[in-house]
């Protein structure tokens, strides 16, 4: 498969076919030349039928003196040209497929096999939107400008010519008139070529950007809400839809202004066809057609015959458009345009009030009142009646073995699980926006380290984000990033070790400033050193907030101050060492 892919010449002149998707069929010549020969023997046939039903309406005027039967003949003439042009299409549609199947399975395995590189895959710039978007419909969309536009472009160029050279011998005046017309309905749409270049590629950034955010958004929708990241999310998505819906307008207008300069010209070429066949009738041109009425008519419909590729050009081109527009998202796979992706969270446009509740000077309680939860209405009680106090000043440790509920109970706290019971904080209803969480697969969007953590404090400085990375325990590797807070993460954080990406989410989650932390094994990455640290700093937040974190590992539990075992849906709590609530 051929990725010779590169950026068109501006001062090129436009043509009627793309070279760059021409090269796609590179090795599939042999089915595409045989499609056009098809698609041009269908173009054909109506030129048969034309004579024939010249003919047939030649011998209904009285002055003829043709037999019935010679009409009858000429008539049934007229339908087997429209059988052979059926079965022609049909070979049309099988060759088509073939042609699009084997081009369509090329390029997907050329462009995974770009994706699959190892430089590729660490590569921060990517989106898993854009790329999916590549490998399906930008495909998917040049199938069809390979498979009906270029056949039906190498049609016109093959057939125009032949076919006005015909019409010249039996009319050259009308041949003059419609080469013109011609020149007009193919020539004149290419003067916008390069703004209908422009605005495609305008469209499909917006159409790629949709989609990589759209993705994205599934994806961490978890997260945006743990992070209350979703109003400026959605207000983003909003944003990428209208600049869709703007650059999809303009594109329809450069579009609909090639359809009526392609109209003119046909229309103009008609008229001319049938003022000019009039004035050959009336005998206005000595070298006519000499009154023939046969030859009359079989000139009239010729002169319509000659737009039909012109035609089918313009209906194809709006079938094939998408191939058009999909290049610069295959480009960009094959050969790297240059162009740089910011992460859908580089430039917040909207800076909503902080919803954190706040810290406050004598500390937090979060009060469970009779909780009780299942997944089903016949499954056992993951929580039943559960009542608990969990105060701020200490860390509190969430011990049980596998599938006690611990997860479930950081999903109830977060109010993603329907329950009966209460859960109050300080007083009041806990609300998802008084909780941040890190867990133990946390999401980091495709961006900047900057940009991950103003997605949670828009208003956090400099200052302000590198001493909390310091204190998650990232100052180190802070220091030694030469971008610093610019620092592109790749998407998911796949361009982070283990421990700088759980390391990093707890400053992400410390950031967002919230009464109530959750952490799912904080330390599961982390050597012991660097645990021990990360526990300090807990510790430390664990004063002005609540921290409650789910461990296994020995070490965090003995670093807790209060451990709170769940066991058949219940919480037993157990203190380690002084905090207020044991003194």
């Amino acid at each position: 498969m051929r990725s010779d892919f590169g950026r068109p010449d501006q001062k090129e002149t436009p043509m009627l076919v793309d070279k760059r998707l021409m090269s796609l069929t590179h090795g599939h010549r042999r089915t595409l030349n045989a499609l056009t020969l098809v698609v041009c023997l269908g173009t054909a046939s109506y030129w048969v039928q034309a004579w024939f039903l010249a003919n047939a309406l030649a011998g209904l005027l009285p002055s003829q003196n043709h037999s019935a039967a010679q009409v009858a003949g000429s008539l049934l003439a007229v339908l087997s040209c429209g059988l052979v042009r059926a079965a022609l299409q049909q070979v049309q549609v099988r060759l088509a497929s073939a042609l699009g199947t084997a081009v369509r399975l090329e390029l997907r395995a050329t462009l995974a096999d770009a994706l699959l590189r190892p430089e590729r895959l660490r590569d921060s710039s990517e989106r898993s939107g854009a790329r999916r978007l590549a490998l399906s419909e930008s495909v998917d969309g040049v199938e069809p400008y390979l498979t009906a536009y270029i056949p039906h472009a190498l049609q016109l160029q093959l057939l125009c010519p032949i076919l006005l050279a015909g019409v010249a011998v039996l009319n050259p005046v009308l041949a003059a008139a419609l080469l013109a017309a011609v020149v007009v309905a193919v020539g004149a749409p290419r003067l916008w070529g390069r703004l209908l270049a422009r605005r495609s590629a305008t469209h499909w950034d917006s159409y790629e950007a949709l989609s990589a955010d759209f993705l994205e958004a599934l994806q961490g929708m978890r997260t945006l809400k743990i992070l209350d990241a979703v109003p400026r999310f959605r207000t983003r998505l909003n944003d990428r839809s209208e600049a869709l819906h703007r650059a999809t307008v303009a594109t329809m207008r450069v579009s609909l202004a090639d359809t009526a300069l392609a109209d003119l010209g046909i229309q103009a070429g008609l008229l001319a066809a049938a003022a000019l066949t009039a004035l050959d009738v009336l005998g206005a041109f000595p070298a006519g057609l000499g009154g023939e009425p046969a030859l009359t008519f079989f000139a009239l419909i010729l002169a319509s015959e000659v737009f039909r590729p012109i035609r089918d050009l313009a209906r194809q081109w709006h079938a094939g458009y998408l191939g058009i527009s999909a290049l610069g998202s295959i480009e960009a796979v094959i050969g790297s345009d240059g162009k740089e992706h910011s992460g859908p969270l580089a430039r917040p446009e909207v800076r909503p009030a902080h919803a954190a509740g706040g810290r406050e000077p004598h500390g937090h309680i979060v009060e469970l009142e009779n909780v009780s939860f299942r997944y089903e209405p016949d499954s056992p009680w993951v929580l039943l009646d559960t009542t608990a106090s969990i105060r701020s000043g200490g860390i509190s440790a969430l011990a049980g073995p596998s599938g006690a509920g611990k997860s479930t109970l950081f999903d109830i706290l977060l109010g993603f699980l329907p329950f009966t019971g209460q859960c109050l904080l300080d007083g009041r209803p806990l609300q998802t926006g008084d909780v941040s969480v890190v867990s133990q697969h946390s999401y980091l969007f495709p961006g900047t380290i900057r940009a991950n953590l103003q997605a949670v404090q828009p208003e956090a400085d400099d200052g302000w984000m590198r001493s909390v990375l310091d204190r998650a325990g990232l100052g180190a590797e802070l220091a030694a990033w030469p971008r610093g807070l610019d620092t592109v993460i790749s998407e998911a954080g796949h361009s982070l070790s283990g421990g700088q990406l759980q390391r990093l989410s707890v400053a992400r989650a410390i950031l967002a400033d919230r009464p109530v932390l959750l952490l799912d094994e904080p330390t599961s990455a982390l050597n012991s050193e660097l645990a021990a640290e990360l526990m300090n700093t807990l510790r430390a937040e664990a004063r002005h907030r609540i921290v409650v974190m789910i461990a296994h590992r020995t070490d965090a539990l003995e670093a807790a101050d209060r451990v709170l075992h769940l066991r058949d849906g219940a919480l037993h709590e157990t203190f380690l060492s002084t905090c207020p609530e044991a003194s």
